[in-house]
């Protein structure tokens, strides 16, 4: 009968693959971890990427409109065309010799109302022609 000998020596090459096993499984695990962790994002930080988003628009906006202003003041500064027509527009002014005609406003159903009249003549008025 053979001798059974209870030996709890491990063989070097055992403990070797058993080392690098266990060192890939914990490169896997954190392959497979950190990039989720980078992923998910917390919501405050999202919440300010948008508000910046949204301010970087608006400093857009508003450097358009600086623009806008600057080019209107340079031109008023030198464009005599653009001072007489900034004085026409915003103050009303006008030449001595010239004549101004304010027509009142249409209604707001006047103008269809014209529409179908002259729709509803046009006929009449070709057949009498003839």
């Amino acid at each position: 009968m053979p001798k059974i000998v209870a030996d709890m020596h491990i063989p070097p090459g055992f403990r070797r693959w058993g080392a690098r096993f266990a060192l890939a499984v914990l490169i896997a695990i954190a392959i497979g971890y950190v990039p989720g962790q980078l992923v998910r994002r917390d919501p405050r930080a999202a919440r300010l990427e948008a508000q910046l988003a949204e301010l970087a628009a608006e400093t857009r906006a508003v450097a358009a409109r600086n623009a806008m202003l600057r080019r209107e003041v340079a031109a008023l500064r030198t464009d005599i065309g653009a001072i007489e027509d900034r004085a026409r527009a915003d103050l009303g002014m006008v030449y001595p010799e010239e004549i101004v005609l304010e027509l009142p406003a249409e209604p707001e159903g006047a103008s269809a109302l014209l529409e179908e009249l002259t729709d509803d003549a046009t006929p009449a008025a070709a057949e009498g022609a003839r």
